[in-house]
């Protein structure tokens, strides 16, 4: 029964993984965009950064999970 769950935490492992990637990756498209105006640009952009935060802190949650 340990083959699984290793496997599932190789698999929790890999996917906060990819979170951090794509958390760092949007943070640089905020930052790319930083001197863009107007109104949509600056909806979508405070739009993505209450997403990041959200998922930075879901992501810590799962990272707890993890190390416990």
């Amino acid at each position: 029964m340990s083959v699984p769950n290793e496997h599932s935490v190789a698999s929790q492992e890999k996917l906060v993984s990819d979170m951090k990637a794509v958390i760092t990756d949007a943070e640089e498209i905020l930052h790319a965009t930083a001197d863009q105006a107007g109104e949509k640009i600056a909806g979508l952009r405070t739009r993505i950064q209450e997403r990041l935060h959200a998922a930075r802190v879901r992501l810590a949650d799962a990272e707890a999970v993890l190390v416990a």
